[in-house]
């Protein structure tokens, strides 16, 4: 078992989400993590959290699935149809969402940075559910998965 994973969760004004799951990426050294190129679709509405949280685990659970491809078009890239990163993250919202063995779930919004050609960068202040005591993983209660995206998905619309 890994000790860390994370995934990337785009989604557009209407809702349809892209999940993308992480994986080595062996021109990072031994600990080096990157976006795989698969992703994982979804319909985000107000009322499906049993659905929403199916789907994270989902795309956790791909999480080293495969190793990173070097030159591989992105996921997104794959979905969009679209070259280039920024090209394809055009209308898009972003948020990473990390599952640690010592800290549970972090999610972290994030914003376009218009100064870096439309690449994402983090928005004030994360939001983290879930804890671990004496090593021993507290699992989450019912709907605190769906309930912590919803937030962070707040955050990303307000910004």
């Amino acid at each position: 078992m890994c000790d860390f994973k994370y995934i990337s969760i785009y989604y557009d004004t209407n809702n349809k989400m892209i999940g993308v799951p992480c994986g080595k990426d062996p021109k990072k050294g031994a600990y080096g993590v990157a976006e795989l190129d698969i992703y994982f679709e979804f319909k985000f509405t107000t009322t499906n959290d049993d659905e929403l949280e199916a789907f994270l685990t989902k795309v956790f659970d791909a999480c080293y699935s495969k190793m990173r491809t070097d030159g591989e078009p992105t996921a997104l890239q794959k979905y969009t149809g679209k070259k280039g990163y920024a090209a394809a993250a055009k209308g898009y919202h972003h948020m990473y969402i990390r599952w640690s063995k010592d800290d549970g779930y972090t999610f972290e919004p994030m914003q376009v940075d218009k100064k870096h050609n439309g690449a994402f960068m983090s928005i004030k202040g994360m939001l983290t559910i879930n804890v671990v005591q004496h090593n021993k993983f507290i699992p989450l209660e019912k709907g605190a998965l769906a309930l912590a995206f919803r937030k962070a998905k707040e955050i990303i619309d307000e910004a």
